[in-house]
């Protein structure tokens, strides 16, 4: 393997992803290539300091160099001995780099606030300062390097960092932040979204993911990630994207996309599709969104089914909710109209009144809001038919601002329409589990045929 292999075999063992196979490997590679135990030590440094913030310490060249002497002195000494046997030395260079990068990078101290809270809806968890642990997340609170975490599809969280770069993640995200003078960024999983102001061309703003790192020095952009691969869409400016499983770049141009996947022989550049005005979820191609998951069977089709969630802000109120995110194949985005409206088919156990969701954001990525279509007119109660199926109709013009927004409503769009659909939610309040399982949503426009 070349060094962008092992870059990315050292990635997912840090992400805890390598299998036995390539741990084996890469202990192997480590004993006997000085160049690979660098290339471990350089990405150590960088997930420590995105996981536990930046404590002082010597320079990365004076640290490497510290950190190689060594590993070349326990060289000599086995060779010396007439033994140069795997199991020691690779024992030896491996806890060497975990201590001096415990030495070095994980040494508690006062961390300096790097970036505020500019928004915040629904239930998150911010993880730094050696472990603190913060629920109560509110606007206007300084943060130092850390991780946040969405907890459940309405989540939605913004963080300004002090130059006036914003980042976003939405749903259930995971980013990680840090900034020593170059802003670092780890995407486990989600959606994030940035308006990132003119970076030093020297020191671009890093954002990892699990198959690809992005350099921006300066753009509007969103970019989304699972276990595999990572989709870039970029509204202005410019991002280069490398995939780590190869080492192959390319630079994503405004109104550009691009998809680095490893079932893929080279990254490809798209223009972004012109807008649709109808979506019809698609559940039967597997698991996807917040909920547990049903497959197809011969009685009946896919579904998914609300699972218990119990708000932070309210603990004794426990939902049953789902969530299924917007998406096409072709990336397409698709586009809320003024006669827009959602048919939403599924199961019920008893009769229940389902309350039902959306976010939206603007055609740059940014977040515009979360509305709801059950508050201006009281929903009626869905009942379920002999055979537990039910219909229910949300016509666009019945969308409100959802209350957990109300703070920041003047920061928002009044209004979902001709906004991007991102996501749809539904949930019962219930004294126990409604049975509530939606087996297809559906957004219907006249103003495009249905027959896609």
């Amino acid at each position: 393997m070349n060094t962008h292999d092992w870059e990315s075999v050292i990635a997912r063992h840090f992400d805890g992803l390598a299998s036995s196979e390539e741990i084996a490997g890469l202990s192997e590679q480590l004993e006997s290539d000085a160049g690979t135990r660098l290339l471990y030590l350089r990405l150590a440094r960088i997930h420590a300091s995105l996981a536990a913030g930046e404590p002082d310490e010597p320079s990365a060249v004076e640290s490497e160099d510290r950190l190689f002497d060594l590993i070349k002195k326990v060289e000599s000494f086995d060779e010396r001995r007439g033994t140069r046997r795997l199991g020691l030395s690779v024992v030896v260079a491996v806890a060497m780099v975990a201590s001096f990068v415990a030495l070095y990078f994980l040494r508690p101290r006062e961390e300096p606030q790097i970036a505020r809270i500019t928004g915040v809806s629904g239930s998150l968890i911010w993880t730094g300062d050696g472990g603190r642990v913060v629920e109560d997340l509110s606007v206007g609170t300084e943060l130092t390097g850390g991780t946040v975490e969405g907890l459940a599809p309405d989540s939605w969280f913004e963080l300004q960092f002090h130059d006036g770069s914003t980042v976003m993640i939405s749903g259930n995200s995971m980013l990680t932040f840090a900034d020593r003078g170059q802003k670092q960024l780890r995407l486990r999983e989600g959606r994030l979204s940035a308006n990132v102001v003119p970076q030093p061309a020297s020191k671009p703003m890093l954002i990892h993911t699990r198959s690809a790192v992005l350099k921006v020095l300066g753009t509007q952009f969103d970019v989304s990630t699972d276990l595999s691969s990572t989709a870039l869409n970029v509204s202005d400016g410019k991002v280069r994207l490398r995939r780590l499983s190869d080492g192959s770049e390319v630079d994503v141009p405004a109104k550009h996309m691009v998809v680095a996947d490893d079932d893929d022989d080279k990254l490809t550049l798209a223009r972004v599709p012109e807008a649709v005005y109808h979506w019809k979820s698609q559940l039967g191609l597997g698991p996807k969104g917040y909920g547990k998951w049903l497959p197809t069977t011969e009685q009946r089709p896919a579904a998914l089914k609300a699972i218990p969630f119990v708000p932070s802000d309210n603990p004794k109120n426990t939902l049953y909710l789902l969530s299924i995110p917007v998406s096409r194949s072709d990336s397409t985005p698709v586009v809320i109209q003024p006669d827009s409206q959602f048919v939403v088919r599924g199961r019920l156990n008893r009769p229940a009144r389902i309350r039902f969701g959306i976010g939206v954001s603007h055609v740059n990525g940014e977040f515009a809001g979360k509305f709801r279509g059950d508050l201006v007119d009281r929903q009626q109660i869905s009942e379920p038919d002999e055979d537990g199926q039910f219909e229910v109709v949300y016509r666009i013009g019945d969308f409100s601002l959802d209350p957990c927004v109300w703070d920041r409503k003047e920061k928002l769009a009044a209004r979902p329409e001709r906004l991007i659909l991102d996501a749809i939610w539904a949930f019962t309040y219930a004294g126990g589990p409604s049975g509530l399982a939606i087996t297809e949503v559906e957004l219907i426009s006249s103003n495009e045929p249905l027959n896609e």
